[in-house]
C-alpha cells in the first residue's frame, strides 16, 4: 500500500513538472515602432520646375497602434532660381493627423487624403504675421494627399498639393534618429 501511495505521489509531482504558466506578457514584437524624429532631405517641386531641396527633420507620433501623425515644424521654403537658396518663404507648421498605418515587421505603408490647415511656426526671429501657411490655408484648408513607406528606420513619403492653379509635390527621404 505504501508503495502505491509513493507511485501516486510521484505521478502527481511529475504532472506538475509538465505544467507551465501562460504567456501573459503584452510584448508584441509586431507592434509598429515608427514614432520618432526622422532627418533627411526634403524636395519641393512646383509644377514642372526644378526641385527646391533642403535638409529637414520630421516628427512621427503614434496615437494608436495603426495610426501615425506627421509634423514638419517651422518649414521655411528656400525659393531661388534653379532650386538654389534665395528668398526665404516662412510657411509654418504642417501637421497631418490620423494617417492609417498598414504592415508589420518593420515594413509599413501609409496614405491619407484630407484638407489641412498650416499653423504659424515659432522659430525665433520670425513674427507670427510672416508665416504664410495660415493665410494660404484659410478657413477651408489646403487639399493634400500623403503616401509613404517605412522600412526599418527609413522613411520615404510624397505629398501632393493641388493648390490654386499649381501642382506642388513634396518628397521626403530620411532616417530615424
Amino acid at each position: 500500500m505504501k508503495k502505491n501511495l509513493l507511485y501516486l505521489f510521484m505521478l502527481v509531482c511529475s504532472v506538475g513538472l509538465f505544467t507551465s504558466c501562460g504567456d501573459d506578457d503584452d510584448d508584441n514584437n509586431d507592434k509598429p515602432d515608427v514614432a520618432g524624429t526622422y532627418a533627411g532631405n526634403l524636395g519641393v517641386t512646383i509644377d514642372d520646375s526644378d526641385p527646391i531641396t533642403s535638409s529637414q527633420t520630421i516628427e512621427l507620433t503614434s496615437p494608436a497602434e495603426t495610426k501615425i501623425n506627421f509634423t514638419l515644424k517651422n518649414f521655411i521654403l528656400q525659393a531661388g532660381a534653379g532650386g538654389e537658396a534665395g528668398q526665404t518663404l516662412p510657411v509654418g507648421n504642417i501637421k497631418i493627423t490620423d494617417i492609417d498605418l498598414v504592415g508589420s515587421n518593420g515594413n509599413y505603408t501609409f496614405t491619407k487624403t484630407s484638407n489641412i490647415k498650416i499653423e504659424a511656426g515659432d522659430q525665433a526671429g520670425i513674427s507670427e504675421e510672416q508665416w504664410l501657411g495660415p493665410t494660404l490655408s484659410g478657413t477651408a484648408g489646403i487639399p493634400i494627399t500623403v503616401k509613404g513607406t517605412i522600412t526599418g528606420n527609413d522613411i520615404k513619403l510624397n505629398i501632393t498639393i493641388p493648390f490654386m492653379s499649381m501642382n506642388i509635390a513634396v518628397q521626403f527621404s530620411g532616417t530615424k534618429k
